[in-house]
């Protein structure tokens, strides 16, 4: 266990502290004592306190390596019974040495011992569980680091299922125009640069803005359209104090890409699709629609109140970030409503970015 500086600070203030309330409870013996009386109780009070100090900063030392080797906790009573007998003889011997103020051996002796003793024993409490809680400290920031890496790797499967998928489709769709129509290949490209530019260099971040997700989102959707033509109909209601607040990368894509793929799946007709992102109170909605229905799998879905829960592994993602990311601070809900299919979510955004 490593003692920082926290640890002295808190050592050093605390012994200074025992030192003032040790001289606090000697006042009622001094009300008739001078200034010569409170001299020497505050010079004896201080010494009790430096030589306190530097035998307990050796427990420090001796405690923090047991407890490295994880003893059971029989094992640390005993050693704190162990040490501190002898280590409050030491104190005490070394006390009445410096100051002089009364005989080494003396009749109270085994009284002031058994105090001196009291003392080092909720000293040695005191840092066992400091030590307990530092083990608990680092055993929650392991938990946290291990959830953010399960949670990027994730996310990073996302990416890797929806990029090389997207890519085939998109050049088989530029191979065919390349012939028939060089203009729109030449779109096709440059729209589909913008978006693999957003998916593997901006997304490296943890959180990016919305309106940046909204942009590589309008790249994505106008390789649809140019693949789908008259099929696809988009519009976009963003509001622009809601393109500013900031999302887990690649957030909003699973919801467009459902959208688009199912839709026009279960739709012979065009789809007509709807993105919309507006700022409520302190937080956030965004909801992705598109024309149709549900269909469920009864494999991967279950229905609850009239909404399809967890239909697919992209909508399990998405949830599971929601969560690590804005714990007990969002919804998301897929649900169908008067010919609409709507996935919507919102989230409660923290003070620095609600102001």
């Amino acid at each position: 266990m490593r003692l920082g500086a926290r640890f002295w600070k808190v050592q050093f203030l605390g012994w200074l502290a025992y030192a003032i309330a040790c001289y606090v409870l000697s006042l009622p013996g001094l009300i008739s004592g001078g200034f010569v009386r409170h001299l020497a109780v505050i010079q004896f009070k201080g010494y009790r306190s430096l030589i306190g100090l530097a035998i307990s900063a050796g427990l420090a030392f001796l405690f923090s390596w047991l407890w490295d080797r994880k003893p059971r906790a029989w094992v640390l009573a005993l050693a704190g019974l162990v040490s501190s007998v002898p280590l409050a003889a030491v104190w005490l011997v070394v006390l009445r040495s410096a100051t002089g103020s009364q005989p080494v051996i003396h009749p109270d002796f085994a009284h002031d011992l058994l105090n001196y003793d009291i003392v080092l024993l909720a000293w040695i409490g005191l840092f066992l569980s400091y030590a307990y809680r530092l083990d608990l400290e680092a055993e929650r920031e392991r938990a946290l680091r291990a959830l953010s890496l399960a949670s990027e790797s994730r996310w990073q499967m996302l990416r890797y299922q929806v990029n090389p998928h997207f890519l085939f489709n998109a050049l088989n769709s530029i191979r065919a125009l390349v012939d028939e129509d060089p203009g729109r290949a030449r779109n096709m490209i440059t729209e589909l640069a913008e978006f693999f530019r957003y998916s593997l260099l901006e997304t490296q971040a943890r959180d990016v803005p919305l309106g940046d997700e909204l942009r590589a989102v309008r790249s994505y959707l106008a390789i649809q359209r140019i693949r789908f033509e008259e099929r696809l109909s988009v519009t976009f209601d963003v509001e622009p104090h809601a393109e500013e607040v900031r999302l887990p990368g690649f957030l909003i894509h699973p919801l467009v890409e459902n959208a688009v793929k199912h839709g026009l799946d279960a739709r012979k007709g065009p789809l007509e699709l709807r993105i919309r992102a507006a700022r409520v109170g302190n937080g956030l909605e965004v909801e992705v629609s598109n024309t149709g229905s549900l269909r469920p799998s009864p494999r991967d879905s279950t229905e609850v109140k009239g909404r399809v829960e967890g239909t697919g592994t992209g909508l399990t993602n998405i949830r599971e970030r929601l969560a690590h990311a804005f714990p007990g601070r969002h919804r998301f809900e897929l649900r169908e409503d008067g010919g609409w299919v709507r996935a919507t979510l919102s989230v409660e955004l923290a003070r620095r970015q609600a102001a």
